[in-house]
């Protein structure tokens, strides 16, 4: 009795736990939960400023993130299926790759910039 007691308080603690545990929400994603936490929009005007993405990259990026907020308010009206949450964590993955290798491409944009003048 005292083991199975034991075992079932140490459980609960371990699944109080911040960390490892699945994200908040119905399914983890939507407009507060897997958009936000990447920040697309962000990174991808930082890398406009700093001139790490060409105008052409960036309206491509832009295009990208618009689709993938469109697909997650679309999908959020009713909850979301596996389907569909699977199609979200996909088109997230692919925008993530893309500002990354778009930003460190090597294409610079020398209209602007932190450090023109």
């Amino acid at each position: 009795m005292k083991t199975i007691l034991i075992g079932l308080i140490l459980g609960l603690a371990l699944q109080a736990q911040p960390y490892g545990g699945r994200p908040s929400g119905p399914s983890g994603y939507g407009r507060d939960q897997g958009y936000s936490r990447n920040n697309f929009a962000a990174r991808i005007a930082q890398g406009e400023r700093s001139g790490l993405l060409t105008s052409r990259e960036a309206r491509r990026l832009w295009d990208m993130e618009r689709n993938l907020r469109q697909e997650i308010d679309r999908s959020s009206r009713f909850g979301f299926s596996g389907r569909e949450r699977d199609r979200i964590a996909r088109l997230s993955s692919q925008l993530d790759f893309e500002i990354e290798r778009q930003m460190r491409d090597g294409e610079r944009s020398y209209r602007g910039g932190y450090g023109s003048r």
